[in-house]
């Protein structure tokens, strides 16, 4: 089967990182449900912090948390989803999409903290000056990003400072 993914373009990208990532830090949720309108992502009627996106524009398919009224994490995807039956010839192009959205982040942001590739999942982390995680990453099928808070890059490195100690397991 052929199958071509349908792929962020790169100003579209770039606008959202400003937006999302190198704008003030803590964002409370409205500040989400502004950002989300502005760029013109469409709510889900049930829950509003759950919303279309650019690739995958008639279904929900990006979302951001929040806890406490604090924004934890934005998820929102790079490409489409590839069909079930495109998977297998879908690798080669999902990895060059991949590497050329970690170019842009490297540019902007420097080297990865953290890159893993392991059984066709792979993902780079990104930290910014304000301490704002983004990760980049994906698999046979699709492409994705993940923006963390500053509060929620401080605690997993507070968690993996405390494992690396013997304070507590890794599985905790």
């Amino acid at each position: 089967m052929s199958f071509e993914f349908t792929v962020l373009s790169d100003e579209r990208f770039i606008q959202i990182l400003d937006a999302w990532v190198d704008s003030p830090w803590p964002k409370t949720a409205e500040d989400g449900y502004a950002l989300r309108d502005h760029l013109g992502w469409k709510p889900d009627s049930k829950d509003p912090a759950l919303f279309a996106s650019d690739v995958e524009p008639d279904e929900p398919s990006a979302y951001f948390t929040a806890r406490n009224d604090s924004i934890k994490s934005l998820t929102f995807p790079i490409t489409d989803i590839a069909p079930e039956e495109a998977r297998g010839e879908s690798l080669a192009d999902a990895l060059g999409i991949y590497r050329h959205f970690c170019d842009i982040l490297k540019s902007r942001y420097g080297k990865p903290k953290r890159r893993k590739n392991s059984n066709g999942h792979y993902r780079s982390n990104f930290v910014t000056s304000q301490g704002v995680g983004v990760d980049v990453g994906g698999t046979i099928a699709h492409v994705s990003c993940v923006v963390e808070s500053p509060e929620e890059m401080f605690i997993a490195s507070e968690y993996q400072r405390l494992a690396a100690k013997g304070y507590i397991s890794e599985d905790e």
